[in-house]
């Protein structure tokens, strides 16, 4: 039998992406995630035969990262199916659910026999599918690349990627040295994101040049509450940076202060040049600080700060203790969830920031996913030589309209959720 190509989930939509490589005896699936709020979908209620239904079990789910549309229906797996995941990415998920006191995420997540840790460029045999792992650039930190060969195909799955973060400038030498092997080996097909081909009027800047930036805001203004996702590395470490150069702590809650350990023991680890989160403080207002004489609030209102917040009545409150200081907000977020024409608009985030424009509110964010030139590039440094399929995107039309050639635009194939691809 020949290989076969499924996208059971993310042909027409950003998130909820579930994809099956299935040969005559075995089956993978790569993501088994949450659909994102207000996604308009046929397959909301997904039931897959031998992932989280009955039947003969598949032979392992790869996540490509740990956001939540990539693998947030990793509790409803049939028992037994191995997960794989890099071992960064299990530890920013074991934080995350231990905070939530979700004990049966926890346990799943603690069981070493059903959780199997990714390692870059180390092959995971499952049967007669070969998957190999490389690491890419994305604003979820540990994220992969998987490389799929059976006898009949040799398929590059990219999950989400980019190459304007801190680690981007890697990518396509990355992809010609090793996936392609300097041109060597042939793939098939490519299986790529396409969320910016939907954004393509937003301006996206490095993660270098948005510390600058930062850098320079808080030159005038030394009080700052950040809304960040707490497990965006990049552009934490980028306005960590930048309150570094300036003289200011950064601090967070609990949470916020384990990930970013979290994140200095694995990716500061690998690269001593960054996310060195040194000088990182959990919020206690009152906590005495010997060597200056002060509480924390006392310092933080001498020195300024960076403190690293989400919307709630938590933070409305931490935002009224130093109201007298007119600090600023910092929205480094994706400008659609303010914004209520759109299916993402969150309205609880909308009206935690609404008291604050426009005077207090300063929005500076970077994309953690592909510029259109950026794929454009990957699929030219790939040159598949059968398919290039798109997913994750509202815009899949328009990658008829990009820069490659002709003869990769005839290899544009547009499938349907639920849809086989067999190669000719």
């Amino acid at each position: 039998m020949a290989t076969k190509i499924i996208i059971h989930r993310g042909t027409n939509q950003i998130g909820g992406c579930v994809t099956e490589i299935k040969t005559e005896n075995h089956r993978i699936f790569i993501d088994f995630g949450e659909e994102l709020p207000g996604t308009e979908s046929k397959v909301h209620d997904l039931k897959i035969e031998g992932l989280n239904y009955e039947g003969k079990k598949c032979d392992g789910v790869f996540f490509t990262h740990y956001h939540g549309d990539h693998v947030g229906m990793f509790q409803s797996i049939q028992m037994d199916v191995p997960l794989y995941m890099g071992e960064c990415a299990r530890q920013i998920m074991l934080t995350i659910y231990d905070t939530l006191k979700d004990n049966a995420a926890l346990k799943i997540l603690r069981n070493d026999k059903r959780m199997h840790p990714i390692v870059e460029n180390v092959v995971i045999q499952c049967g007669d599918i070969k998957v190999t792992p490389y690491s890419v650039d994305h604003s979820a930190y540990d994220a992969y690349m998987f490389l799929i060969e059976t006898k009949d195909l040799t398929i590059l799955h990219t999950g989400d990627y980019r190459n304007h973060g801190y680690r981007g400038h890697r990518l396509l030498d990355m992809i010609h040295t090793y996936i392609t092997n300097n041109g060597i080996r042939k793939i098939d097909v490519l299986i790529t994101e396409g969320t910016m081909m939907s954004r393509q009027s937003e301006k996206v800047m490095t993660e270098l040049e948005m510390q600058q930036i930062a850098a320079n805001y808080f030159k005038d203004n030394k009080y700052i509450f950040l809304l960040c996702s707490s497990t965006n590395l990049d552009s934490l470490w980028s306005f960590y940076k930048a309150a570094e150069r300036n003289g200011m702590r950064f601090y967070g809650n609990g949470y916020v202060y384990n990930q970013l350990q979290n994140f200095m023991k694995y990716a500061g680890a690998r690269a001593k040049s960054l996310y060195q989160f040194k000088t990182v403080y959990p919020v206690n207002w009152s906590y005495p600080l010997k060597k200056v004489n002060m509480t924390q609030e006392e310092f933080m209102r001498e020195k300024g700060f960076v403190i690293v917040i989400k919307e709630g009545e938590k933070y409305k409150k931490w935002l009224e203790r130093f109201a007298d200081l007119k600090p600023k907000i910092i929205y480094s977020m994706w400008e659609g969830y303010l914004e209520p024409e759109l299916k993402a608009y969150n309205k609880e985030l909308a009206e935690f920031l609404k008291p604050y424009e426009p005077e207090q509110l300063y929005k500076l964010h970077t994309s953690g996913h592909a510029t259109t030139k950026c794929i454009e590039d990957v699929i030219t440094t790939v040159n598949p030589q059968k398919a290039i399929i798109p997913i994750h995107t509202e815009n899949r039309d328009g990658f008829v309209d990009i820069n490659i050639s002709d003869e990769l635009k005839q290899r544009i194939t547009y499938l349907e959720d639920g849809e086989e691809f067999i190669s000719q």
